[in-house]
């Protein structure tokens, strides 16, 4: 699953060891994990939000007692809301972190001078509150009450927290206990907040959401935090790092069940899933051609194929002169059906998927002009499908980027224009032998549904008109 920039780590153990906390202690529901998954997969996929480490956390609590459509739903309206109701990205994270560290001075003097000289302020030093949303500062049932305000409030409720707990450390505690570090710092929170004795309701009634007081007129209000938010977004454009997506290649799953040869190993899998458009990273490979099944003809691979838009050939590239085999192949934005021209866009890419993986995406071509049209619609040359051959990517000789004959037993493969790729056999396997072929449609992780919808072809039926 995505971490969102909280570790895999830290994502491993929310999801095998946090869970169940937030139910009584039972074992996790069944299922849980995967509706976990599915909810972090969409947030990043659908709604777009590479970084937001607070997310799991959050969507943890809720998977306890919300079903997990309601969790998503909850969730995309917090992250569509303008009123920074979540970080969704570095920056924005950043920009929080520097807006705690300026009420926290401005608040709690002394503590914050302990805070800076232990690293508490720092941007790392604040990851129990903005990374892990109390989880490890709060006994469960406490997070669980905060959380219900936060679902309420937004980031109002998460600053009026963090600040009051800053306050639970006396000036004697802050002078005696040795600091020596952010964990340090945060040890001596969690002695008082997980403590039998310690009352959250108590605390949020005194020090959070007190009536009467001095405390009343302390905690900023949400017109002046989002002003602060936004105020700070340029100091965490200058010192926030580029931000890598941690996350390893999953290997793409498969819909078992069906003979798949080709896509079996995982290392070709998780090399796909790399090459993929980001929209169709979160998906399975679904076999619905293979010359081991339905025939070795270009026919059959049409007539297989002709309903589904992005699709995956993988073939089996070999030589009379070697007996290595190499598993190359293509990833194709529309049906392969035969038309008089060329068709496609620039999604197409060519690939070497096992050994040595290499990906080779269309680029266009800017330096020639307009003028230069031949060459643009040579460069434009994505898919050609005839009855006689199929192909990928040209040149003005008439070579392709990869090829195959009607009886799908020859092929070949030569720099296209475009594509930039090398001969996908080998330097010296411009022509090859053709093994096995295998058309792969893609079906969503989540629903199990193609991403693409058959083509109803009794819409073209025009008889009787």
């Amino acid at each position: 699953a995505p971490d969102l920039g909280l570790s895999q780590e830290l994502l491993t153990q929310v999801i095998k060891n946090d869970y169940s906390k937030f139910i009584n202690g039972t074992a996790r529901p069944r299922g849980g994990e995967k509706s976990l998954t599915r909810i972090l997969c969409a947030v990043q996929q659908i709604l777009g939000i590479e970084y937001c480490p607070v997310l799991p956390d959050i969507a943890t609590m809720m998977l306890a007692y919300m079903p997990e459509s309601y969790v998503y739903a909850t969730l995309r309206e917090m992250i569509g809301d303008t009123s920074n109701f979540l970080p969704v990205c570095l920056k924005d994270h950043y920009a929080w972190c520097k807006t705690y560290y300026f009420f926290v001075k401005r608040m709690f003097p002394q503590a914050y001078k302990v805070m800076m000289l232990c690293g508490a302020l720092t941007v790392e030093g604040l990851d129990p509150i903005f990374k892990r949303f109390f989880r490890t500062l709060l006994k469960p049932d406490d997070a669980l009450h905060f959380l219900d305000i936060f679902l309420v409030e937004g980031c109002k409720a998460i600053f009026r927290l963090s600040l009051s707990l800053v306050g639970l450390l006396s000036k004697n505690e802050l002078k005696t206990i040795n600091f020596t570090d952010a964990t340090s710092w945060w040890n001596a929170i969690k002695a008082i907040t997980l403590s039998p004795t310690f009352s959250f309701q108590k605390h949020l009634d005194k020090k959070v959401y007190p009536r009467f007081g001095k405390a009343t007129r302390r905690y900023p209000k949400r017109r002046v935090l989002s002003r602060m938010i936004r105020y700070n977004e340029q100091w965490a454009l200058d010192n926030m790092p580029v931000y890598i997506d941690q996350t390893p290649p999953k290997p793409m799953g498969y819909i078992p069940g069906k003979p798949i040869i080709l896509a079996k190993p995982a290392l070709v899998r998780s090399n796909l899933v790399k090459w993929l458009p980001v929209a169709l990273k979160s998906t399975k490979l679904d076999l619905i051609y293979s010359t081991e099944n339905d025939g070795r003809s270009l026919s059959a691979f049409y007539e297989k194929c002709k309903r589904t838009k992005h699709t995956i050939v993988l073939i089996e590239a070999m030589t009379k002169s070697s007996n290595n085999k190499v598993t190359i192949g293509m990833f194709a934005s529309q049906s392969w059906n035969v038309h008089p021209t060329s068709y496609g866009d620039g999604e197409c890419f060519l690939f070497r998927a096992d050994p040595d993986a290499k990906c080779f995406h269309w680029t266009p071509d800017f330096s020639s002009g307009f003028d230069d049209i031949e060459n643009q619609v040579i460069r434009e040359q994505f898919m050609v499908a005839r009855n006689e051959y199929l192909a990928m990517g040209a040149n003005a000789d008439g070579t392709n980027g990869l090829r195959l004959d009607q009886d799908l037993n020859q092929g070949e493969s030569y720099p296209a224009l475009g594509f930039g790729n090398e001969p996908l056999a080998g330097e010296n396997m411009k022509s090859f032998e053709v093994g096995t072929v295998e058309v792969y449609r893609l079906v969503r992780d989540v629903d199990g549904k193609a991403v693409d919808r058959e083509v109803d072809e009794s819409v073209w039926n025009l008889g009787g008109m």
